[in-house]
């Protein structure tokens, strides 16, 4: 064989060891992809949820609220967020209509500026959120906020 010969089919090992790495690279992804794809988007919101409320939960939003889990509902679609008043809120007299007013406005006003739920949002998740008192285990109040009001 003379050196062009040899040359020509190293070349020719090469390319075929490249076409077969290109050939073992695609199908890897593509079964990644079709592994990631059998997820729907409400699954994963369910899933999400789930270990959302397993990692983080209960969590301490200031010292009047717990937050204890969050949920994800088929419908509305949105997410369920369940927590608990304590301490001095821990009380019926300070639910007046303009108390509870204002607090509605704050929630509607972080849920507009939250980036992190900008996915949620464009797919018009409603999004609801629970207090229930820690002394009584009543349920104290619950607002909900749609895409007609956050938009």
């Amino acid at each position: 064989m003379t050196l062009q010969n040899r040359n020509t089919r190293a070349y020719q090992i090469w390319r075929k060891a490249v076409k077969s790495n290109l050939y073992f690279s695609l199908f890897t992804l593509s079964l990644f992809t079709l592994v990631a794809c059998t997820e729907s988007f409400e699954d994963r919101c369910r899933r999400e949820a789930r270990e959302y409320t397993e990692r983080q939960c209960p969590r301490l939003i200031d010292q009047y609220i717990v937050m204890d889990s969050m949920t994800y509902e088929d419908e509305p679609q949105g997410f369920t967020y369940h927590q608990t008043v304590q301490g001095e809120l821990d009380n019926d007299s300070l639910l007046t209509p303009e108390a509870i007013s204002t607090f509605q406005e704050e929630l509607l006003a972080r849920i507009r500026k939250d980036i992190n739920l900008r996915r949620y949002k464009e797919r018009g998740f409603t999004f609801t959120y629970r207090y229930t008192s820690a002394s009584t285990g009543k349920l104290f109040t619950e607002v909900s906020f749609g895409p007609e009001e956050y938009r």
